[in-house]
């Protein structure tokens, strides 16, 4: 992330632009969100990283217990306007001090001091999240490959983002699998569940994305 678009994050603008693709992306993710639950542990989320929230509503329409959070107090407040319980959590320090609990499972899409080539970030990141996982609590990655992007350089691809965790001893991979091969414009609601079929049937020849799920030790 460059210093310009970091200030563009906090930004009016960087909210509706984050509405917009939630709003874009929500059939895609209903559906998804329903494969990946199988892998959620029963007890709160929270879901860091989480923008303007839509998939922490998504979750909490589906009956789970979620806090959505984001380093952004522009896009928490945009949260907050979903009806979510919304935290503003910087998720390379003590999430428990910060949300006041601890949870069965932490959701990141993206999020980047997973993804960004710091290894001081990414190495307090995994810390502070496995500090606020209860005991064989998950966290679970949406990790997107960086080859669109203008400098791929500066970020850890999705292989290497599983790789820090592992190595870290905080953690033991439970699941791996690749996801979304089909344009997001493409879905429908009278498609959604055939796209859905193709973006992880297809995904095993190519896919934007990793989604891997690591499990708390200690």
């Amino acid at each position: 992330m460059t210093k310009g678009s970091e200030s563009h994050y906090f930004t009016e603008d960087s909210s509706r632009e984050w509405r917009r693709i939630g709003e874009q992306h929500r059939l895609r993710d209903e559906l998804f969100l329903r494969r990946l639950e199988a892998w959620l542990r029963p007890g709160p989320v929270l879901e860091i990283g989480a923008a303007t929230g839509h998939l922490s509503a998504i979750l909490q329409s589906h009956g789970r217990d979620v806090t959505a959070s984001d380093i952004s107090p522009r896009f928490v407040a945009a949260c907050a306007q979903r009806g979510l319980n919304a935290k503003i959590v910087d998720a390379t320090r003590d999430i428990r001090s910060q949300t006041g609990q601890t949870f069965a499972n932490v959701l990141a899409q993206n999020v980047l001091p997973l993804i960004r080539r710091d290894l001081g970030s990414a190495s307090s990141a995994l810390a502070a999240i496995h500090a606020g996982l209860q005991p064989e609590g998950r966290l679970i990655c949406s990790s997107a490959h960086a080859w669109r992007t203008r400098h791929p350089e500066l970020y850890y691809s999705p292989r290497q983002q599983i790789e820090l965790a592992r190595t870290s001893g905080l953690y033991r991979i439970v699941t791996v699998f690749p996801h979304q091969v089909v344009p997001t414009a493409l879905y429908r609601s009278w498609n959604a569940r055939l796209l859905n079929f193709l973006d992880f049937q297809a995904a095993k020849i190519a896919a934007v994305r990793l989604i891997w799920v690591a499990e708390r030790i200690g």
